[in-house]
């Protein structure tokens, strides 16, 4: 009778770790703008907040494309995380923390009339 009870938990215990695995998925917030569409999208950057966010790496981020372009502002923000991520703030009970930021820099006003 053990023996059945033994296997069971270990069954049980193999589903709920496959389960976990499988069925997680990443997630992702994405805030953006109807009024101007976006140009193409950035190369994504992983950001870490150390210290429950007292350290923060990088500080600031720097949109090098969208200066260039000559705009003001972004057309679409988008902030993801994983399972390995998620894994990673858990087993540090959220000390080191790791996301991907992605932007679109919004495109450039066309020019109306003469001048």
């Amino acid at each position: 009778m053990k023996t059945h009870l033994i296997q069971f938990k270990m069954v049980a215990g193999v589903w709920f770790i496959a389960a976990t695995l499988f069925l997680s998925s990443c997630y992702s917030y994405r805030v953006t703008t109807e009024a101007q569409a976006g140009a193409e999208a950035s190369k994504p950057v992983t950001a870490h907040a150390l210290f429950w966010g007292l350290v923060q790496t990088p500080t600031e981020i720097h949109t090098p494309v969208c200066d260039s372009l000559g705009v003001n502002g972004m057309a679409e923000v988008t902030v993801k995380s994983n399972f390995g991520y998620s894994l990673i703030t858990v087993a540090t009970l959220g000390i080191w923390s790791p996301v991907q930021i992605q932007w679109k820099c919004s495109k450039p006003c066309k020019k109306t009339g003469e001048i």
